[in-house]
């Protein structure tokens, strides 16, 4: 996991050029799993037996999420609140596995969490290996993106 935050922080670095985060910026986004102490704990899942968070995200906690990667009330329209490591391979609801995903960003990978999810539940993968994916797909997104079309005044590059 060290590994990943040290890759996070280069790759966050070359995201200037666009008017909207491409990944989680590491300082406020590290990704954290759920345990059985947390309070949205609801079961062990898989054969790995993981711990499972329900879905807990308030209307209030979204609007903060935002504050923080400072996208204007006026563009949060083209976001929705991602779960960096996904509830359903073992991530919780804290605000250190949040962030605000632009829509084109989550067009890359729309079916890739469902398919961890599968990969899990059937054992053909561990925990370490789908959250390793998860890491790698939302770390690489600018790669993908650099060709994208704006659509609207909050996709253009800055």
């Amino acid at each position: 996991m060290q590994f990943w935050i040290v890759v996070l922080g280069v790759l966050f670095s070359y995201q200037g050029v666009f008017a909207y985060p491409l990944i989680p910026n590491p300082k406020v986004t590290q990704g954290e799993l759920c345990s059985k102490d947390n309070p949205d704990f609801e079961a062990l899942r898989y054969l790995e037996k993981i711990p499972y968070c329900k879905r807990n995200v308030s209307f209030e906690k979204r609007q903060e999420i935002y504050d923080k990667y400072r996208i204007s009330e006026t563009c949060r329209h083209r976001y929705t609140i991602d779960h960096f490591i996904p509830l359903a391979i073992g991530g919780d609801n804290s605000d250190s596995n949040l962030w605000p995903e632009h829509v084109l960003v989550k067009e890359l990978r729309p079916s890739l969490e469902l398919e961890l999810y599968y990969a899990l539940k059937e054992g053909r993968m561990t925990q370490d290996e789908a959250i390793d994916t998860i890491i790698h797909e939302k770390m690489n997104a600018q790669n993908r993106l650099f060709n994208a079309l704006a659509q609207d005044e909050c996709d253009r590059p800055s």
